[in-house]
């Protein structure tokens, strides 16, 4: 399953010595940069979903949990 995830991304951040830095990113690199922001700021993945997909993620989650050999 693909993400939905930006296809470009600009970020702005500061390096510990203080310099901020402004960098572009774009495909697989600009998702990752938005999940890790996402995590930052308390948002996880699911939340992303529409309410649909959402809850079929969840019950192929529980699926698998009760079928899952120990």
């Amino acid at each position: 399953m693909m993400s939905s995830g930006p296809v470009r991304s600009r970020v702005r951040y500061q390096t510990i010595g203080g310099d901020v830095m402004n960098e572009e990113a774009d495909g697989l690199l600009s998702i990752c940069l938005q999940h890790e922001i996402d995590q930052l700021d308390g948002i996880f993945w699911l939340q992303r979903l529409s309410r649909l997909k959402r809850e079929r993620a969840i019950k192929r989650f529980a699926k698998q949990g009760k079928t899952a050999d120990p």
